[in-house]
């Protein structure tokens, strides 16, 4: 590992440690039953010396019958009030520091702008806030705890060792370099593989949830058999990362083993030696040699450490990718409480890729009550003109004004405040139909309000029907309701949101012609007095629109009501022709 790379991963440990520097207290705690934990350990060990050269030499019978148990059931009371308190703190700590990522990485993911969504697989971003910030917990809490217990056996057991014999002690130093050269070299390879298993297991998710969400697509296309496939071969990658992380932990363990059982072999020689010289006692040649044994478990453990810490690390560094990553731009300063709805384009361009440009030279104004229509072929920039209204994407080029305001100077609140929108892609909340009919007023809506908007939408008639009404669950994104019935939720929420500036994007596209009809009388009344911007595909709903604008290739090609486009006999005749043979 280069040092560039060591320091990195110090710089990201320090920084996942200062987690736990909000629950201190309880995280000192857990240190402290540690390593009374350790002591205790070693203690226990230590005092078989004693047993052998006081009590059985001595044959104490008050020091056999009376002290020895007392003594072994204290240590074992305290050695398990300790491993209780260690375990529990230290376990706290652990899963506060995962939810402290979670509600971070959710904030950070609510806050993100839509470019982040259109980049990340929401797979991965699921993975990175389950798996990822589990790791981080095995760091933040099981590694200190192993470190610390291990550590702490082994430095307590070392310094009873050098009491009992130095020159033994001092043999024992010779092991230690070339274990740490062994924790070292499998440290690179633990590191390398635990970030592959983050990346394979987003990958693994990814997959999944894409065969859930679109299974209907997969069945009806015969793609179940490839998909099955392309899911076994991400799961076997998988597993072979998997079994590589294991391999390693596999080996170094026994290596360790095997060089520190040398060592044994050697000590009981030499400790040998030393008992016949005159050098030792019995008891404290046993309890040397118990030491030894003693030791080899906490050895084979503290290679474990570096496990955990590389699994956390590495998942650590996933988690503060996103959180590092600047929030959507929100500088302005302005506020309105309520629009007066007027909309203004000046020589608005975009490009969601550099050399893409999607928008070039838009230029419009809908004056406050107006309904501008955008029509034109699919890929031709309608859609972008409405993201760019609520600010999902910032201009490259131009102003966009509301009120004669341009939006950057509004708070994104404010801003967002005064628009309600109904698209294509509807989208509910595994609630209840009331919950989603008032989320744009969760806390004010009355339930006459909402069973008004209901009726608006043409929404009621179903609601009404149900066994708990507006306490219905909708299901995921409101799979236990149809099409039709899901479009008219998401235009009674608009309806009670009662936002001065409308936009529809294919608002009816979902709907049966019976359903269309009312719907579209309901849209009617709700876009009286107020702006709407309606991104249409059917020209027929759009006819008495005060201005449409046709966008061709980015750029606005013609504009004028429907009765002046036609005369034009322009880009809006051949669209209103092509719809028309179709």
């Amino acid at each position: 590992m280069s040092d560039k790379q060591s320091e990195k991963n110090t710089a990201i440990y320090k920084r996942l440690l200062g987690y736990t520097k909000r629950y201190k207290w309880v995280f000192l705690i857990g240190v402290l039953a540690n390593i009374g934990f350790a002591l205790i350990e070693a203690s226990f060990v230590n005092a078989i010396q004693y047993l052998i050269d006081d009590g059985l030499k001595e044959r104490d019978k008050f020091f056999l019958l009376v002290q020895t148990p007392l003594f072994i059931i204290g240590a074992i009371f305290l050695r398990g009030i300790c491993n209780f308190v260690s375990t529990y703190c230290m376990g706290w700590v652990g899963r506060k520091v995962v939810q402290d990522f979670r509600e971070s990485l959710y904030e950070k993911y609510i806050r993100q702008p839509a470019q982040f969504f259109s980049q990340k697989a929401p797979g991965n971003l699921l993975s990175t806030m389950t798996f990822n910030t589990e790791q981080v917990a095995v760091a933040s809490s099981d590694a200190i705890t192993l470190l610390i217990r291990t550590g702490g056996t082994i430095l307590f057991v070392m310094v009873y060792l050098t009491l009992i014999s130095w020159r033994l002690t001092l043999f024992l130093f010779l092991v230690v370099p070339v274990i740490a050269w062994i924790i070292n070299v499998s440290a690179k390879r633990l590191k390398k593989v635990s970030g592959n298993i983050q990346n394979v297991v987003g990958d693994v998710t990814k997959t999944a949830e894409e065969t859930i969400k679109g299974n209907q697509v997969i069945k009806i296309f015969g793609g179940a058999e490839r998909e099955i496939k392309n899911f076994k071969d991400k799961a076997n990658r998988n597993r072979q990362q998997d079994m590589k992380l294991i391999a390693t932990k596999g080996i170094a363990s026994p290596v360790i083993q095997i060089v520190a059982g040398f060592g044994f072999a050697a000590i009981m020689y030499f400790g040998s030696l030393e008992l016949l010289a005159g050098r030792m006692t019995d008891g404290e040649l046993i309890t040397f040699i118990t030491m030894m044994g003693v030791i080899l478990k906490p050895m084979r453990d503290i290679s474990n450490v570096n496990t955990h810490l590389q699994r956390g690390i590495a998942g650590a560094q996933s988690v503060f990718e996103i959180l590092d990553l600047p929030d959507e731009p929100d500088n302005g300063t302005k506020v309105i409480e309520r629009a007066k709805g007027k909309i203004e384009f000046n020589k608005v361009g975009f490009a969601y890729e550099s050399d893409k440009a999607i928008l070039q030279d838009v230029s419009f104004t809908a004056e406050p009550g107006q309904t501008i229509a955008l029509v034109g072929r699919s890929g031709s920039g309608k859609s972008t003109i409405a993201s760019l209204i609520q600010r999902f994407y910032n201009p490259d080029s131009g102003k966009i004004l509301v009120d004669d305001i341009e939006i950057e100077d509004l708070t994104l609140s404010s801003l967002r405040q005064q628009i309600a929108t109904v698209s294509q892609n509807v989208v509910l909340f595994n609630n209840t139909i009331r919950h989603n009919i008032a989320y744009g007023r969760l806390e004010d809506a009355s339930d006459e309000e909402i069973i008004k908007a209901a009726k608006d939408a043409y929404a009621w008639e179903f609601i009404e029907q149900l066994p708990e009404q507006l306490d219905t669950q909708v299901g995921d994104n409101g799979l236990l309701l149809s099409g039709g019935q899901r479009q008219r939720l998401a235009i009674a929420r608009a309806m009670l949101k009662d936002a001065p500036i409308l936009i529809l994007d294919e608002a009816t596209s979902a709907l049966d012609t019976e359903s269309e009809r009312h719907i579209q009388k309901a849209l009617e009344a709700l876009m009286v007095g107020r702006t709407t911007i309606v991104v249409a595909h059917r020209l027929s709903t759009i006819e008495s629109a005060d201005k449409i604008l046709v966008v061709n290739k980015g750029r606005i090609v013609e504009a004028g009501s429907h009765k002046e486009l036609m005369a034009q006999n322009g880009e809006y005749t051949r669209l209103q022709q092509m719809q028309f043979s179709e």
